[in-house]
């Protein structure tokens, strides 16, 4: 169950992704195609090359596969369609995003 739907656009996802993923946090998150649902190991948004960086690593939920990926949203953010939030903390809300 969510308990707060937004709309946002793909810069505001990105702030979004880097304020609020936190350890072992569950998301889902369509893009490029892809759907990646699983737990958040970290989040490093230090400069990579030279260039700004959100890289989210993911332990990927699934029956068949079961790995670890990691995600650059700042190069992905015009490909983010959605995404589920379901932060570890439970006092805090589940939050969909859909991403216009």
């Amino acid at each position: 169950m969510v308990d707060k739907e937004l709309t946002m656009t793909s810069d505001e996802v990105l702030d979004y992704i880097k304020n609020n993923f936190k350890e072992f946090d569950k998301v889902d998150i369509a893009y490029n195609r892809v759907s990646a649902k699983g737990d958040v190991l970290g989040v490093d948004l230090s400069d990579f090359r030279g260039k700004p960086s959100c890289r989210v690593m993911i332990a990927l939920d699934g029956e068949i596969i079961s790995d670890t990926i990691e995600v650059d949203f700042e190069e992905y953010k015009e490909d983010i369609i959605e995404l589920h939030h379901y932060p570890k903390d439970e006092t805090k809300e589940s939050v969909y995003i859909e991403v216009i």
